[in-house]
């Protein structure tokens, strides 16, 4: 089980993961502000874009909690750990914490509508000081896949993507973000919005994903993609955060 680590500077907390956070949640005294690119950038000069709108806030860069990508295609298992590392460095360059136990979250998929030509960040959580606060969280996005065990063997329900095997797939998501609500000290009752990856339709799980997950402020988002890893189909993320905006 993953523990929620402090982030003083930044002024959320997170759940440790691989190369990014499983997820974050504002301290007390802070909120969470999402910042969606109307045009999404290639990732170095989003993430260049990110750091003026921050510090423009009057933040400092430790305040970026969560990065939200669009990739081109879903990448094979070793591809994907290699572009963590350029997405890290690329965090890096950009004067953001990109340093083990790694505190920014991120959500990652490839749409089948008007796929981008490169990676593309596509909008940016960061904390901001409020009256109150730590209430706002975001779950990174979280496959059908196991830890701990090999790549293959790890994917649950393997490559069913009948009804009943989207169904298991679903069920063991949305078990596994319930867990990550647990551990970081989120409520579920101030969700306010989750997106599901897939390329299957959503009907056959739509009340798995609901009963684990009621959308107490918004709703489900259907993106029709691919989760980022070859072999995965379902993927789900979890939000409840206080501002929106677009740039």
């Amino acid at each position: 089980m993953s523990i929620a680590t402090q982030f003083p500077v930044g002024g959320f907390r997170f759940l440790p993961g691989g190369q990014f956070s499983n997820g974050v949640a504002a301290e007390p005294g802070f909120a969470l502000r999402r910042v969606r690119f109307l045009t999404p950038m290639p990732l170095a000069q989003g993430l260049a874009a990110a750091a003026r709108i921050i510090t423009e806030a009057g933040r400092p860069l430790e305040a970026l909690a969560l990065c939200e990508l669009r990739s081109p295609l879903p990448l094979p298992r070793d591809e994907f750990l290699a572009f963590n590392e350029r997405y890290l460095a690329a965090l890096r360059d950009n004067g953001f914490a990109a340093a083990k136990p790694y505190p920014i979250g991120r959500s990652n998929l490839a749409p089948v509508l008007s796929p981008p030509a490169e990676v593309v960040l596509y909008a940016v959580t960061f904390t901001i000081p409020v009256s109150g606060g730590g209430e706002d969280f975001f779950i990174s996005g979280k496959p059908e896949s196991r830890q701990g065990v090999p790549w293959e063997q790890g994917i649950v329900g393997g490559d069913n993507v009948s009804e009943a095997g989207l169904l298991v797939k679903a069920e063991y998501v949305m078990t596994e973000l319930q867990a990550r609500m647990r551990e970081i000290g989120a409520e579920p009752a101030r969700i306010s919005g989750a997106q599901a990856y897939t390329i299957h339709p959503l009907a056959p799980v739509l009340q798995t994903v609901l009963a684990a997950a009621p959308m107490n402020l918004g709703g489900l988002t259907l993106v029709p993609a691919h989760p980022p890893v070859t072999g995965l189909a379902f993927e789900v993320d979890l939000r409840s955060i206080s501002e929106e905006h677009i740039a």
